[in-house]
């Protein structure tokens, strides 16, 4: 990649609202559906995901039809948040619509830098008058907590803390932090997503659609990052994410959906108000993403890649998009600290 990424100039052609187009009777637009445990808990943050197609493509017009007839599946991303009568968040199916902003850029993409993505799937299909298969799963009603509950392990300071509650040192965390220069006698975690359909008994549908993430904290100290080989830190990521069972989940399901989290006041702590996250690092895998089965009509995409994003600290691995099974990971740090994540990265050679 170069060294350093130039702004690219951007202009807006046309912004308008798609909403669903559907091929018989429209349905109610006046439901609601609510807000899952794991959709409260999940950050409330959009991340933009970059796309680059090579002519030919489709016409803008084509593209905007497509995305009204996937959004007839998908009826969430044209609906709009809101509250039920007992004050809970819900979605409401009201078709308000998407947003769709045609922009054009004289800017040239010489070089390929070697991502919900099943929606975007859809979108391509539409656009090319195929039918969306297989279509989304909307379970809203599959975590339900078990009667009696059991709540078999501790999610205060996990998923969830009290509101207002201040950071503390045991709250900090791997591998970049070698980059950062930090003490070595700091205890530090990453904050690993994991996707929870393949982990709950029985399995949910890859189709489901909504959010499914807890995140599995491994520990360490910085001294022990710097001064063990590289399988101590694989190992302690690995057993971090192997506790993240059926019935980890289950024991989250039972206990995000108790009067403890009112009672106690308690809130998520996936919080977006960070913008350095040191030391602290969160890794985001995004590599069961079916970024390269996007097409519009003109083939799979040459490109895809997170955009800006300006929170310091965050991993984000991705399927690499030149299609050889490796691997990119994007990785936001300081500048300051970059020339000291490339020695390291040499190093792993």
């Amino acid at each position: 990649m170069p060294e350093q990424i130039k702004a690219l100039k951007v202009r807006v052609e046309s912004s308008t609202l798609v909403k669903p187009s559907y091929k018989g009777k429209p349905p109610c637009a006046d439901l609601c559906i609510p807000l899952s445990v794991f959709d409260k808990i999940s950050y409330d943050v959009h991340v933009a995901i970059i796309y680059a197609f090579r002519p030919p493509t489709p016409s803008n017009s084509d593209i905007e039809k497509g995305l009204a007839t996937a959004l007839s599946e998908y009826r969430e991303w044209a609906g709009r948040l809101g509250e039920d009568s007992r004050g809970e968040p819900v979605i409401l199916l009201n078709d308000a619509g998407i947003r769709f902003i045609e922009a054009s850029s004289d800017a040239v993409l010489d070089r390929a830098v070697p991502l919900e993505p099943n929606f975007l799937v859809a979108w391509g299909k539409a656009t090319r008058g195929l039918p969306i298969d297989p279509r989304p799963l909307h379970a809203h009603g599959t975590f339900i907590p078990r009667s009696p509950p059991r709540v078999e392990f501790e999610h205060r300071g996990v998923e969830f803390k009290p509101k207002n509650a201040p950071d503390t040192e045991e709250d900090v965390p791997l591998t970049a932090d070698i980059a950062r220069g930090l003490d070595e006698r700091i205890t530090c975690n990453v904050r690993i997503s994991v996707d929870g359909r393949a982990r709950l008994r029985p399995r949910v549908p890859d189709e489901y659609f909504g959010n499914l993430v807890l995140w599995a904290f491994p520990c360490a100290k910085v001294g022990e990052l710097v001064n063990r080989p590289l399988q101590f830190t694989a190992a302690l990521v690995h057993e971090g994410i192997a506790r993240l069972d059926d019935g980890y989940f289950r024991s989250f399901i039972d206990f995000a959906s108790s009067e403890k989290v009112k009672e106690e006041g308690l809130v998520a702590t996936a919080e977006v108000n960070e913008r350095v996250t040191s030391p602290n690092l969160e890794a985001h895998g995004w590599l069961r993403f079916p970024f390269r089965d996007v097409d519009f009509g003109g083939g799979n995409p040459f490109l895809f890649m997170p955009s800006y994003f300006p929170v310091e600290g965050m991993l984000f691995f991705l399927p690499s998009s030149i299609g050889d099974g490796s691997i990119d990971v994007y990785v936001t740090l300081l500048s300051h600290n970059m020339d000291s994540f490339r020695q390291l990265c040499h190093l792993l050679d």
